[in-house]
């Protein structure tokens, strides 16, 4: 085993941060395809899959596909219907160069909560380490 990783890029989270009327334990800044500004998302190794705040699914242009069965979300918000979509996710590297991804997004249009970076599809598609002594967000490819 080896203890010791290297990484290509790496920002510094906000810890705590008040994001559209959410707190994020550990918000990072993130681009969603090639909408012209930056999104604070919630850094969640606790929820299965990614989630796109409501407000930009119709900038990305997705759509349930028709006959699909629709996919349920159970969170601390209730339970959600929507549909899974796939989009390209940048992590800004303050230091470093910044990453890019495929994630794959649970999306609905009822969502009330933050956009939120999660497990399947999206951060085990990488390799990431947290510092809380530096409040730094250590990413790469794997």
């Amino acid at each position: 085993m080896t203890l010791r990783h290297d990484y290509s890029g790496a920002q510094y989270y906000l810890y705590e941060a008040d994001v559209a009327g959410h707190t994020l334990v550990v918000a990072v800044s993130c681009f969603v395809e090639d909408l012209p500004s930056h999104e604070y998302g919630l850094l969640d190794t606790g929820s299965a899959v990614c989630v796109l705040p409501s407000g930009l699914i119709a900038a990305l242009g997705s759509a349930p596909v028709p006959g699909a069965a629709g996919v349920v979300l159970a969170s601390r918000f209730g339970r959600f219907e929507g549909w899974m979509d796939r989009f390209r996710l940048t992590l800004h590297a303050q230091v470093g160069a910044p990453l890019e991804i495929d994630a794959t997004w649970f999306v609905c249009p009822d969502w009330p909560g933050p956009l939120v970076l999660g497990w399947r599809g999206c951060l085990d598609r990488m390799r990431f380490a947290l510092d809380p002594w530096e409040d730094a967000f250590y990413f790469g490819p794997l």
